[in-house]
């Protein structure tokens, strides 16, 4: 996997899933900026995207090549108009919406409400935010149960060790080979199954960004991405209330970093994220809003 201009792609040496920890400017504004939302969120998106196709254009069949695209978060990875702008070429999309029933700490329960798969390719490329890795699993057994697959990229700007093992995983013992190319590190997992954070002990990452963190964050364990990535252009308020939620948890209201943090009104709406909350965040509304989780 060759560099690509500015962006650099280490391979992780230590036994385990084939992961290439991707260094570049976008994905450093990207990760370090947790106030970036709106269109200027969807432009730093794009140009990480930019950077993860240039990695791999040689490796991708110009015939056999499709992105499996998990709704919704796969919107904002831009693939096809990533792959458009780097090498001229169609990237062909097969569809699945999936949706967290549950999480827990390494693990997640994923329904699969709908899916689309009429562009059936041997090679797929897929852009998630990965944690507990479970809602790619289950997007790749569902799209198995009507095509067959060789080998999977899987593009993530922010991705836990523990997720790119299950995914492996369940892939070698279906003959799948796996690539992952992650933005920054390999992150740990927080205990609420939700946090990816430079300064979880099990993260793999460069010194300076760990560093860099602990300035930002006052040291805390604050995830790079919030819990819910992608809700910064899909669903702009509830990543503000979410940010909240954050920010009072981490004690760090008046932080730069949370400057976009605005308190929910309606709780009801961060009802998918309580997992990543409850057991850190007391308030009267949690048990009359979020009982229908």
């Amino acid at each position: 996997m060759a560099d690509s201009g500015d962006s650099v792609a280490e391979p992780i040496g230590a036994p385990g899933p084939h992961i290439h920890i991707v260094h570049n400017a976008a994905l450093e504004d990207l990760l370090f900026d947790r106030n970036l939302t709106g269109v200027e969120f969807r432009r730093a998106c794009l140009r990480c995207s930019r950077h993860f196709i240039a990695h791999l254009a040689d490796e991708l069949p110009p015939d056999d090549t499709a992105e499996l695209m998990i709704l919704s978060k796969g919107l904002v990875y831009q693939l096809a108009a990533a792959m458009a702008a780097e090498t001229g070429r169609n990237l062909p999309a097969n569809l699945i919406a999936t949706s967290r029933a549950a999480v827990s700490q390494g693990t997640a329960r994923i329904e699969v409400p709908y899916a689309c798969f009429e562009a059936p390719a041997g090679t797929l490329i897929i852009g998630d935010t990965i944690a507990s890795g479970a809602t790619i699993v289950a997007a790749l057994s569902r799209y198995l149960e009507t095509h067959s697959v060789q080998r999977a990229f899987i593009v993530s700007y922010a991705g836990t060790l523990i997720g790119a093992t299950r995914i492996a995983s369940f892939c070698s013992a279906r003959g799948i080979e796996t690539t992952f190319l992650y933005g920054l590190a390999a992150f740990g997992l927080g205990d609420n199954g939700f946090d990816l954070s430079f300064l979880h002990p099990e993260t793999i990452t460069r010194a300076h960004y760990v560093q860099r963190a602990r300035e930002m964050y006052s040291g805390e364990a604050v995830s790079a991405v919030g819990w819910d990535f992608g809700s910064q252009c899909l669903a702009p308020r509830k990543y503000r209330h979410l940010g909240w939620v954050e920010a009072e948890i981490w004690n760090l209201t008046d932080a730069e970093s949370f400057a976009f943090a605005e308190e929910p009104e309606d709780w009801s709406e961060l009802a998918h994220e309580r997992p990543a909350y409850e057991s850190a965040f007391r308030c009267t509304d949690l048990s009359s809003t979020q009982k229908d989780i």
